[in-house]
């Protein structure tokens, strides 16, 4: 049993959407409803059936299961209260990482590429254009990336509060 496609429940005299069958558009739409009713194409083995679950209607068939969204990479949980859960396989056990800057290691690994592929590369053959907001087109690797330990070093001489001490500078 796998999820292949869904869609919010229409509302009574409302109008009926499409079903999304695109994975991460699938995961937002349960994550942005929470609390509504969803309807589900859920394909057994081949044979394709709608389902619909949520807290007005309570499919005893789904309630306690996990179900994946098209691969099994994501899994949906039905909950006996109507309301789902998406659980990820592949990031179990792993906070989400939204920024960070790369190592040291990686930076010089970078520039060891670029080094190598300085004149093949497609933005060295093509000719610079002219103009008033091309004046500052540059390759990023040759103008330098920071990496962590850049960051750590630059962040010791940091002052922190430095404006409840009523300075006017951050030299003494």
């Amino acid at each position: 049993m796998k999820i292949i496609r869904a869609r919010l429940k229409a509302f009574q005299g409302g109008k009926i959407s499409e079903f999304i069958s695109v994975k991460s558009r699938i995961k937002a739409l349960i994550d942005k409803n929470v609390g509504e009713n969803f309807d589900f194409v859920i394909d057994i083995k081949g044979r394709k059936s709608i389902k619909q679950f949520g807290p007005d209607n309570i499919d005893s068939e789904l309630v306690g299961k996990e179900l994946p969204i098209i691969d099994n990479t994501d899994l949906v949980l039905f909950k006996d209260d109507g309301t789902l859960t998406i659980i990820n396989k592949e990031n179990e056990g792993i906070s989400p990482f939204y920024e960070g800057l790369p190592r040291q290691s990686s930076v010089d690994q970078l520039k060891r590429v670029r080094k190598l592929t300085k004149s093949v590369t497609i933005d060295d053959r093509v000719p610079k254009l002219k103009g008033s907001n091309l004046k500052h087109e540059r390759n990023y690797i040759d103008s330098g990336i920071e990496s962590y330990e850049d960051f750590e070093r630059k962040n010791k001489s940091f002052v922190p509060n430095r404006n409840l001490k009523h300075l006017k500078s951050p030299f003494k």
